[in-house]
Formats: C-alpha cells, sequence, structure tokens
C-alpha cells in the first residue's frame, strides 16, 4: 500500500520498525487499545504486567513475547501518535492554502484526534513524564519538531497580515487546549457531533485570529 511505503522512506519511523515488526497488527491494536483503557482508568503506575496480561488473556511470559516493557510499550505509543501528527500538520502548513484554510484545516485534525483517539491523548497527557532516557529524548524530539511546525503556521499567518500580530508560541498553545478540552467531554462524540463542533471551534479561532 503507498501508505506502508510512505513510511518505510520516512527515518522518523525507525524507531517502531524492530518491535512493532515482531507483532501481527491485530494483535498489536489490541495490546495498544487494552493498554491504553487500563492506564486511563489507574493510571500508568497502578497497572501491572499482570493487569496487561490477565486483559489480553495472555500469560506474562506471553506478555513479554510481545512487548518488551510497559514503559517501551508506551513509548511506542507516543512516538505512533506524535509521527502521524507530525506528518499531517507539516502537510497543512506546507500546502498552497491560505492560512486561513490551514487553520481550519489544524482544527479540524485536532478535532479527529481527540475525538477519535482520545484514550491515547488523556495518557499522553497524564503519564507523559513515565519514559526515560532515550525513549524520553525521542518523544521530546518528536514533541519539539511539533512546536516548530505549529509556530510556522501562525508566525507565517501573521507575517503574511492574514492573522492578527501576536506570539505564535501563545497561540499555538491556545488552539491546542481549546481542541484538548473535547477530551474531558463525558458523553462518546460521534462524527456528526465532531463536525458540528468543528465548524463551531473553527469560526470561533478564525473569529479571534483574522485581520479585518
Amino acid at each position: 500500500m503507498p501508505a506502508q511505503r510512505q513510511r518505510k522512506r520516512s527515518p522518523r519511523s525507525a524507531p517502531l520498525r524492530s518491535s512493532a515488526s515482531k507483532v501481527p497488527q491485530s494483535r498489536r491494536r489490541d495490546i495498544v487499545d487494552q493498554a491504553l483503557l487500563l492506564m486511563e482508568e489507574k493510571g500508568f503506575a497502578a497497572v501491572s504486567v499482570q493487569h496487561l496480561a490477565d486483559a489480553l488473556e495472555f500469560s506474562k511470559a506471553n506478555f513479554y513475547h510481545h512487548v518488551e516493557s510497559k514503559e517501551k510499550l508506551l513509548y511506542e505509543i507516543f512516538v505512533e501518535v506524535l509521527q502521524s501528527s507530525v506528518e499531517r500538520i507539516e502537510s497543512i502548513v506546507d500546502s498552497a492554502e491560505p492560512f486561513p484554510d490551514k487553520l481550519r484545516a489544524l482544527i479540524d485534525f485536532y478535532v479527529s484526534l481527540m475525538t477519535e483517539r482520545r484514550a491515547v491523548m488523556l495518557v499522553w497527557f497524564k503519564e507523559r513524564a513515565h519514559l526515560q532516557g532515550k525513549h524520553d529524548e525521542e518523544v521530546g524530539k518528536l514533541e519539539r519538531q511539533l512546536g516548530v511546525v505549529l509556530r510556522r503556521l501562525y508566525a507565517g499567518g501573521i507575517a503574511k497580515g492574514s492573522f492578527k500580530p501576536m506570539d505564535p508560541e501563545l497561540l499555538r498553545q491556545a488552539v491546542f487546549g481549546m481542541c484538548f478540552m473535547l477530551t474531558k467531554s463525558r458523553q462518546p462524540i460521534d462524527r456528526a457531533a465532531a463536525a458540528a463542533i468543528t465548524s463551531q471551534l473553527q469560526d470561533f479561532a478564525l473569529a479571534g485570529l483574522l485581520t479585518r
């Protein structure tokens, strides 16, 4: 598939290849989903390997056959979502669309991330500090890369005269934070509701940012 060929070409995908290739994709999805549910409910520190093994109906030995460690699994989850986010946001920022349309596309992506991958985002927010050593460094590099791309979007819109002159870093945090609050919803957000929310948030953000 084209998407698979693209991932092989991207050097950012390297940290995932060694372990993910050992696990069938359907089984890996089961492991990730169960880990996210347990970590969201109990917190990273309170979730033991035995909890994960029991949820997956594995023995502990079988769990370690699939996953090197609980911390490594957390790292791979974060790398996966950050790499895909960097690639998507870079494509938005590098497009030839006007800056207001780029911001609309960014908010659309954020809303889908917060509603479709809610558990990942909540675990990232709560458990990021548990990464260690090189895992912490690698995820930090991806986070900084994402910040650079986003600041380029806002700074470019300001320089072009499309956005009001504001601190690009403040804008980065404000737009992301506005969308991140969707993870706090107690009710599931279906696609129709997400589309309506996206439109409202786009209008809200652009009303405050666009020059007149």
